[in-house]
């Protein structure tokens, strides 16, 4: 018989979480806060936790870590209440294998159950895409060029009869080319398009070249795609077992991987299989990576940022300290882009001794449910990545909306 730990402070959670449950044929154990828990799964390990982000003293991130350091192949189903979604995702980055957000129905939670009890691996997530009426992108997937700029005319001596009606006609020639940049640089800001994607947990992008890189922390996989006139074409899959992808960067053949829960920053080799060269241990849980082409940008979970060489020891060059603790980085030519996952704001710094903070944005199509994930510049479109959603989606500038 299977064995379930329920870890909740309510006692009427637990309650009707082990009815449902025992009508199941589940053997059912509880526990009221962590360090109960912990001290259960030592005496006698469980097969599988369910495990409520919110406790008392200890919480939930605690608590789940101290349960990997106990077993790390115990899977953990994380419970989180409404409106706190994203903490969940950032702590299945951390090692969980699953979330509910409550209210759950019991066929959620016996669905769930189910995926870890009998010996089938956990599945993948799947969602519908909410429907958007995209703007019709150009064949080539290349947006439309700049206006070009009027021609130089010539000097001419002009009779004075004749002179009113080249002025009207070049005011016509301005007044067209001044229509013709203005409606192709609307149609660049409202840019949008969605690409299918090979799965639905990207926790980290970037472009080399013409190849999109992307990292799934649930499938612990890195999916490369290269662009084409149908869309992103799947082009290779390499699988890291055990590792837990929350940044990407990649310097020379070098492909930098960071794992926020083992605190490490891995080197493998742009090889076949990413063979792992070496493993740097963090201060910090480094929640994102960016190589801007001399230094390696590293970020943890309280917002240090650490500009290191890509040398043997990742050498610090230089370190900054970003208030809003993002967990995303972008370094453009003149602005530092940093996103924070919880609340879906995009904040843009400049480049100076201080990082400035320059402008807070948020995305125009929020979509509840499906956070923030990943995101990138490439040729002045922002290319975004959605917890939950299989999707990459490329836009223009005007999806950004500036905040007050």
């Amino acid at each position: 018989m299977s064995r379930i730990l329920i870890v909740d402070d309510e006692p009427d959670m637990r309650l009707a979480v082990r009815n449902v449950l025992k009508l199941r044929g589940y053997d059912v154990a509880e526990a009221g806060d962590g360090p109960s828990a912990l001290e259960m799964v030592r005496a006698e390990r469980p097969d599988l936790v369910l495990l409520d982000m919110r406790l008392p003293g200890m919480d939930g991130i605690e608590v789940l870590e101290g349960l990997k350091h106990i077993d790390e192949s115990i899977p953990v189903v994380m419970i989180t209440g409404y409106g706190h979604i994203q903490s969940a995702v950032d702590v299945m980055k951390l090692g969980a294998s699953e979330y509910l957000q409550k209210p759950f129905e019991n066929a959620q939670l016996v669905d769930t159950v189910r995926k870890f009890v009998q010996g089938a691996a956990p599945q993948k997530r799947s969602y519908a895409v909410p429907r958007r009426e995209p703007v019709v992108a150009p064949a080539d997937n290349v947006p439309p060029p700049p206006a070009p700029k009027p021609a130089a005319v010539p000097a001419r001596k002009v009779s004075a009869g004749r002179r009113p009606l080249f002025a009207a006609a070049a005011l016509l020639l301005l007044l067209a080319a001044g229509a013709f940049y203005l409606r192709g640089k609307a149609e660049r800001d409202s840019y949008y398009r969605e690409y299918p994607g090979a799965a639905p947990n990207i926790s980290a992008m970037f472009w080399r070249g013409d190849e999109l890189f992307a990292g799934d922390w649930l499938s612990s996989a890195v999916y490369v795609y290269s662009p084409g006139q149908q869309g992103l074409k799947l082009e290779r899959t390499y699988q890291l077992d055990k590792t837990h992808i929350s940044g990407l960067a990649a310097a020379g053949d070098t492909l930098y991987v960071a794992d926020s829960w083992r605190k490490v920053i891995e080197a493998r080799k742009l090889a076949p299989g990413l063979p792992l060269l070496r493993a740097y241990p963090m201060p910090g849980k480094v929640s994102a990576l960016f190589y801007d082409g001399e230094y390696l940008w590293t970020c943890d979970g309280d917002g240090n940022v650490v500009l290191r060489r890509t040398d043997s020891e990742l050498t610090p060059a230089a370190s900054f300290k970003l208030p809003e603790k993002p967990d995303q980085l972008f370094r453009g030519r003149d602005y530092l882009w940093a996103a924070v996952s919880s609340s879906g704001l995009i904040y843009r710094h400049k480049l100076d001794d201080t990082l400035t903070l320059d402008g807070v944005y948020a995305l125009k199509d929020m979509r509840a449910g499906y956070p923030l994930s990943a995101f990138v510049w490439r040729d002045g479109r922002i290319w975004l990545a959605r917890d939950g959603l299989a999707v990459l989606t490329e836009a223009g500038p005007g999806e950004l909306q500036e905040q007050d």
